[in-house]
């Protein structure tokens, strides 16, 4: 058994409820580090049957106690296998829990909800904290009232999809779960690393001011090291050129720089485990919360693998692939980061990245799989809220078709009007889970794009009288168009 107990230390200055919810939390931090998102899973958006057969797969209390013991090795898992064994582990401590979800879809999103003897009620969003906890960030998800009321508030009077009463939610507030963190020892030196990526925010803010010091700083220890003796004037101009070199930077540069930066200094990865995880924390948590607006825009990443057997003994990329991670057994995985003339190649193996020219680019597609990674538009993400049809949403061409169409939306529009003019698309588009998973698209010119998955878990676009069926094709994920006259009302 997987033994929660807390303490003394663990359980100093907490209420009878936080005990409960400290140990929801211990178990959080101790299975968390040895899990990875199941590949099979969220890298095989085209592939339904794929993500079937991995959705259902279920997840045993003893195979995470092994690896517990044995610190060896991880676990490939989805929300709902582990959801339900994490309940299971719950229980068996004492501790009243089970599964919830706020979905509709065949792969609905599984969370834990527990209830306190005192009849208090929490929802644990476990998965979605994996590369948080691996991290050691801040969980925004865990017990908190932003993601009941982001994905869960449409529930209040009644009863979830799965026929949970959420009557008594309750909520941590982040003072209550940083004093367990504390308690916990999960804090490193006392801090989050959110700090520490506020800190670098803080500093790329006013970066080139702070580069240029840094870089003065760096030439005078190392003329000093050196010996060599400078005069003032020398010495001032050469602070002078370091000086001009970053103030007359280009904005492409200046984000240039940050990358090197970051890529230099900042790449260890961590603990996290899977592939999906980890490109989950450097888009999601790293690049968008340090780079500014306009420059996460300008970077375009590509999510890339290149069959293991047929990687050139010469290739380039050799040195940054990661290949003992088991995501890696058959397809060796990395990422790419475009910015203008310069491509940044990396992979979950730590402290190393390597810089390409473009033109270097073509010699690697001839062995490597290059797409470019989706950046979810905000009209995704209201689909992604209502919680159906989302195997469609988050599916390759799915969510090409999506945010295709937010780029139709009027883009003299300032910000507020268009948010509002999304959120509108958004309650035009009709989704639903019955009788088959299906969205309807409208479009300005009248037209209707009708996307469903068929009985053989297939891909299919009805448009303009043609019905068109994708079929994936895993070797190289892509897929094969079948296109066929509509001889049928479909919708």
């Amino acid at each position: 058994m997987i033994d929660l107990k807390l303490s003394k230390d663990e359980r100093k200055n907490l209420s009878e409820d936080e005990i409960e919810i400290a140990m929801a939390r211990k178990l959080e931090i101790l299975i968390l580090p040895i899990v990875r998102r199941n590949l099979k899973f969220f890298y095989a958006g085209g592939d339904l049957k794929g993500k079937a057969k991995a959705y259902r797969e279920n997840l045993a209390k003893d195979e995470i106690q092994k690896v517990l013991e044995t610190r060896n090795g991880n676990i490939a898992t989805v929300c709902k296998p582990f959801c339900e064994t994490v309940a299971e582990i719950l229980n068996d401590n004492g501790i009243t829990a089970e599964t919830v979800s706020c979905d509709t879809d065949m792969f609905k999103h599984t969370d834990v909800l527990i209830t306190t003897k005192n009849g208090k009620k929490y929802i644990i969003n476990y998965l979605e904290d994996m590369e948080n906890i691996q991290s050691k960030m801040k969980t925004p998800d865990f017990a908190s009232q932003k993601y009941y009321e982001r994905r869960y508030k449409k529930f209040e009077n009644g009863l979830t999809t799965d026929g949970k009463d959420l009557k008594g939610i309750s909520f941590l507030t982040q003072e209550e779960l940083a004093k367990i963190d504390t308690n916990l020892g999960y804090k490193k030196y006392g801090m989050y690393m959110d700090d520490v990526i506020q800190q670098i925010k803080n500093e790329f803010s006013n970066f080139i001011e702070v580069m240029a010091d840094n870089t003065w700083i760096a030439k005078q220890a190392e003329l000093e090291k050196k010996g060599e003796e400078k005069s003032f004037e020398e010495k001032e101009k050469l602070k002078k050129e370091i000086f001009d070199k970053y103030k007359n930077m280009t904005k492409e540069e200046e984000t240039e720089a940050k990358l090197d930066w970051l890529f230099s200094y900042f790449n260890d990865r961590m603990d996290i485990k899977g592939h999906a995880d980890f490109v989950m924390y450097y888009s999601r948590l790293l690049l968008k919360e340090v780079l500014t607006e306009e420059e996460y825009r300008s970077i375009t990443r590509y999510d890339c693998y290149a069959d293991t057997k047929n990687i050139p003994k010469d290739s380039k990329i050799k040195d940054i692939l990661d290949s003992d991670n088991p995501d890696n057994s058959v397809k060796s995985r990395f990422c790419m980061i475009d910015l203008g003339n310069k491509l940044y190649a990396f992979s979950t193996k730590p402290n190393s990245y390597i810089k390409l020219d473009k033109n270097e680019l073509e010699e690697l597609e001839k062995y490597a799989n290059i797409s470019k990674a989706e950046k979810p538009s905000d009209l995704m993400l209201y689909l992604c809220d209502r919680g159906n049809a989302l195997p469609l949403v988050f599916h390759p061409l799915g969510s090409k078709l999506l945010n295709e169409r937010a780029e139709l939306i009027d883009k003299d529009l300032n910000d507020e009007d268009r948010k509002k003019a999304i959120e509108d698309l958004s309650n035009q588009i009709q989704t639903t889970d019955e009788p088959v998973t299906s969205i309807l698209i409208p479009y300005p010119d009248g037209e209707q794009k009708y996307i469903y998955i068929n009985e053989n878990d297939e891909f299919v676009l009805s448009s303009n009288g043609k019905k068109i069926i994708y079929h994936y094709n895993e070797e190289n994920d892509t897929f094969d168009e079948e296109i066929k006259e509509k001889n049928e009302e479909e919708r």
